[in-house]
């Protein structure tokens, strides 16, 4: 059998990117009009303000020597990791949201998700939003030159983020010094004008940032980072910006916490590791460092009082799954935080960076890599098929070459176990076949007429499909071809229980036009981030355009 032209086909990906469609749905997209403000129906709304007790400076420098200190240190991280805090000062303060409304969609709901990568830019990010002025100046013209197709399409996708009713954010500071000790959670939604709601995942307590323990300095030397203790915070989080008020909010720590952010970054790393870092900042330009934290993963629900919805009422799931863990790490995760939203009964929403990478990028040694190698199904058959065939490394590189580019950008390949297996896609099933207890269920359709490139694949309506893949939103700083870009980020959307009189299932409260802003991540200057924002549109009746 001559495998040639196969293997040509699929490694034309490889070669290409992932290759990128043509958006000729994105006419729907644009606001025609937009209505009154909203003045009733909205129902029960939360409190003015709910703050938090951060921990002192002192507390976070007894965690870094011990992190389970007890006592009433314990007793308070504990309060901390179960209290969000909301801001309804923009609701109190008189704002009312206005509704998008155009012939397509009818009036709907636009809902936003974007990791902006360790609030290092969140300022710029916050400007940038607020003023169309400061984002042009961030523009690269080499990129998108003025008055390119280029730039038009960049401020189109700006457009769709800062006109989301409901934006997720992710990697949100609070007090670290990177991100100049700034909330960045609150600052982008007073520049956006949004009520918010912000929850801690993990506090930061790297001696070197707490100024225990000093680094090289490239010289020869060592030199100590010099914290304020006034502003350290140390807190990493995730937040939900919101045009409608905050009815009511809760998180709290998952049970299924697959890594240790204090034990396994607190550990000496060996020779593989370090040459896996090494590789990793020479190739991609991707520095890892430690980063020993206390806290871990979190179930994060907010309502929102939303006029108009089921309920008045649209809830929204932020999730943001471990990076430093295996698929099945991750899908015990999900499998979490599906069991405590089964009764809701009106429309959900669940995006956020879910980190569906069949990589784990925890630090690894010899004794892992042996553990896992020896265990994996993926070795014993390639040893076998060394045995048994005449030419087994043309075969086993032949078939790994074809898995490894049937999954490239593609966590929703097919699963075949063992041979061509793809160990992501366990995770999309159990999205897929979950049942809210109204019967409701995530929607996974595509429509050439509902989605943002006219595509038909699966989720293509609420996520944006590739020509070959999934349309990246992450990429390392130098991204080799289409290798060092993923896509991690993902918005699911609960379609209600209802069909039209002729049988037809309705398009009522489903996800439309889901996209991936992708020029954000191409024609910045600086990047704002190593994600790019992701949107999509959730009609309030059915779309009588479509």
């Amino acid at each position: 059998m001559n495998c040639r032209p196969l293997l040509s086909l699929l490694c034309l990906p490889l070669l290409t990117g992932c290759g990128s469609m043509s958006k000729k749905n994105a006419k729907h997209t644009e606001i025609a009009v937009r209505t009154p403000a909203v003045r009733g129906g909205y129902g029960s709304v939360g409190t003015r303000f709910q703050g938090t007790e951060f921990l002192s400076f002192e507390e976070l420098k007894g965690l870094a020597v011990n992190p389970k200190p007890g006592g009433t240190v314990e007793q308070k991280l504990a309060r901390f990791f179960n209290r969000p805090i909301i801001s309804n000062e923009a609701w109190y303060g008189g704002k009312r949201s206005t509704r998008a409304q155009n012939a397509t969609m009818g009036e709907f709901v636009r809902v936003a998700t974007w990791n902006i990568e360790k609030s290092i830019h969140a300022h710029e990010a916050a400007r940038a939003l607020k003023s169309a002025e400061a984002f042009e100046a961030l523009i690269d013209p080499r990129v998108a030159p003025p008055g390119s197709k280029r730039r038009a399409e960049l401020l189109r996708e700006r457009e769709r983020l800062v006109t989301a009713d409901v934006i997720l954010l992710q990697e949100m500071d609070i007090g670290i010094g990177r991100s100049g000790y700034r909330d960045a959670a609150r600052e982008i939604a007073q520049a956006l004008g949004m009520n918010y709601v912000y929850a801690p995942q993990q506090i930061e307590i790297d001696p070197v940032l707490l100024g225990l323990e000093s680094i090289p300095d490239g010289r020869g030397g060592k030199v100590l980072h010099q914290p304020d203790p006034r502003r350290y915070k140390g807190v990493f989080g995730i937040a939900v910006l919101s045009r409608y008020p905050v009815r009511s909010a809760k998180c709290f720590q998952l049970k299924a916490q697959p890594y240790d952010w204090y034990e396994g970054e607190k550990s000496d790393t060996g020779l593989i590791e370090d040459s896996r870092r090494f590789a990793a900042e020479v190739l991609f330009e991707n520095k890892i460092v430690r980063e020993m934290k206390v806290g871990g993963r979190i179930f994060f629900r907010v309502d929102l009082a939303v006029p108009g919805l089921p309920g008045s009422t649209l809830t929204v799931i932020h999730n943001h799954l471990e990076i430093k863990a295996r698929p099945r790490d991750r899908e015990a995760q999900l499998l979490e935080i599906l069991s405590h939203i089964q009764d809701i009964p009106h429309t959900v929403v669940m995006a956020g960076d879910h980190n569906t990478s069949k990589a784990d990028i925890s630090p690894t040694s010899a004794r892992r890599v042996l553990a896992r190698t020896s265990t994996s199904s993926q070795t014993w058959l390639s040893v076998g098929m060394n045995v048994l065939m005449a030419v087994p490394v043309v075969a086993n590189t032949g078939r790994l070459l074809i898995n490894n580019v049937k999954n490239l950008h593609n966590p929703l390949a097919l699963d075949i176990p063992i041979l061509l297996p793809n160990k992501s896609r366990r995770l999309f099933n159990r999205i897929e076949d979950f049942r809210f207890a109204d019967g409701g269920q995530f929607d996974f359709r595509g429509d050439r007429d509902r989605s943002i490139n006219r595509s038909s694949a699966k989720l293509a309506n609420s996520n944006e499909k590739a020509f070959f893949g999934r349309t990246p939103t992450f990429s390392v700083k130098r991204p080799i071809g289409p290798i060092g870009r993923g896509r991690l980020d993902w918005i699911f959307v609960k379609a209600p229980p209802s069909a039209l009189p002729d049988g037809r299932k309705s398009y009522r409260l489903s996800p439309h036009f889901g996209e991936a802003l992708s020029t954000f991540g191409q024609a910045l200057h600086p990047a704002l981030s190593d994600h790019i924002p992701c949107a999509v549109d959730i009609p309030l009746q059915e779309p009588a355009g479509l």
